[in-house]
């Protein structure tokens, strides 16, 4: 039987709910919404779909709601947050760029569970999809895993290992990959670029090693990860340090289009 802490059941909330009666998005409704969001993030299982009903996608909309979330309660008054804007979609080109990170997000490839920005000392905590144009096939499916969904499933000697600052990411930076206990359970995990640090001569003993391996296995049949098709106009809002995301495949000539935001958001940092 699932637990509390189960991300089977998605949140979809509605935009409509939450804008004035004659459909503007003021400067303090836009507050109210990113106050709500922030209290829902800060809650198990830590993402949700905001559903817009925009086709097309209003992305400035998009992104004056996630500055308004930077802004919460810890940023300084006046200062705006500093939003990381990418375009996500095949391109045979950008995906062979060597030395480019987000080459693996142009390819049609499957990607499997993984933080962004794994490699910064502190990754982003909040990462945003929103979806303009979804694989006409179907392909490009988003799959969701709260960490404390994904501790649940795991033996307790493969947590204890995974706590250990001992990681590799890039260069000689060394991080665990679980901390906290209970709901507040953090993650840091991208296996390529663990296995790229690797590859500089990094030592790594053979039981991290297996306990890489054996968690990949964990993470390749939870049964408590979630695979959906976003629709035009939704929104994926996470916590980048407390879910882990991925996709699935699509064809090589898929006209999928979404757009990715990274962003510090303070207010989601503080204690619940």
């Amino acid at each position: 039987m699932l637990d509390k802490y189960s991300t089977q059941t998605m949140t979809k909330l509605p935009l409509a709910q939450l804008v004035a009666p004659n459909g503007q998005l003021a400067i303090e409704s836009t507050a109210e919404i990113a106050a709500e969001l922030i209290a829902r993030l800060r809650a198990a299982p830590h993402w949700l779909v905001l559903v817009t009903e925009q086709n097309p996608i209003d992305l400035d909309r998009v992104v004056n709601v996630l500055t308004a979330m930077g802004q919460r309660d810890a940023m300084p008054v006046g200062k705006l947050p500093r939003i990381s804007k990418t375009e996500i979609r095949v391109d045979a080109q950008q995906s062979t760029r060597k030395g480019k990170v987000t080459r693996y997000s142009r390819t049609p490839d499957a990607l499997p569970l993984h933080t962004d920005c794994s490699n910064k000392a502190i990754p982003p905590n909040l990462v945003a999809f929103a979806m303009e144009q979804p694989d006409p096939q179907g392909g490009g499916e988003s799959i969701i895993l709260s960490a404390a969904d994904l501790v649940y499933e795991l033996p307790e000697d493969l947590v204890s290992l995974l706590r250990q600052p001992v990681f590799p990411f890039v260069g000689e930076k060394r991080y665990p990959i679980l901390q906290g206990e209970g709901d507040d359970v953090r993650i840091r995990y991208y296996r390529n670029q663990i296995d790229s640090a690797l590859g500089e001569q990094c030592p790594l003993s053979d039981d991290l090693r297996e306990a890489l391996d054996e968690l990949e296995c964990y993470l390749a049949l939870s049964k408590r990860s979630v695979r959906f098709a976003m629709q035009a106009g939704e929104v994926v809002i996470m916590d980048n340090q407390r879910v882990l995301h991925g996709r699935s495949a699509m064809p090589a000539n898929s006209s999928r289009l979404m757009h990715r935001f990274r962003l510090s958001v303070p207010a989601l940092a503080l204690s619940a």
